[in-house]
């Protein structure tokens, strides 16, 4: 679990900060005003040549990368609800670095996710005493 959990943070930790990378490139940029095709097409050019979006794709990729290599360890009925830890990470994230106001509420929610983590990570045994048995089928 613990080998699972630390390339799973490492990825969850690339992409909050791909995330207030891409958040940043974007406010940057400004908002987009305009469906007009020629216009459209100077502003993704713009977009993609602004600093802070390659960094954010470029940490994107590598937690797309990392996340590969938990799914090679554990269901992803389990992985993927752990994401959530993003969730907490960004909040604090934008608050600090971004200068967002994160409401009580929403520190609510991050407090009602962080439970559900704590209950996902205590279902691990489960999974990986079933994937030991899928893994033994297998092998024999």
């Amino acid at each position: 679990m613990w080998k699972a959990m630390l390339i799973l943070s490492l990825a969850l930790i690339a992409a909050g900060l791909g995330n207030i990378c891409l958040r940043k490139g974007m406010l940057l940029m400004g908002p987009l005003d305009t469906l007009q095709i020629s216009l459209l097409w100077n502003y993704f050019v713009g977009v993609l040549m602004n600093p802070w979006i390659i960094a954010g794709i470029l940490l994107e990729l590598v937690y797309f990368l990392l996340w590969m290599v938990v799914l090679s360890w554990a269901d992803v009925s389990w992985g993927l609800p752990m994401h959530a830890m993003e969730y907490i990470f960004v909040a604090v994230l934008a608050q600090f670095l971004l200068g967002e106001e994160v409401p009580l509420i929403r520190w609510v929610g991050v407090g009602l996710i962080s439970v559900g983590i704590l209950f996902m990570i205590k279902s691990w045994n489960t999974t990986t005493e079933r994937l030991e048995r899928e893994i033994e089928h297998v092998t024999d």
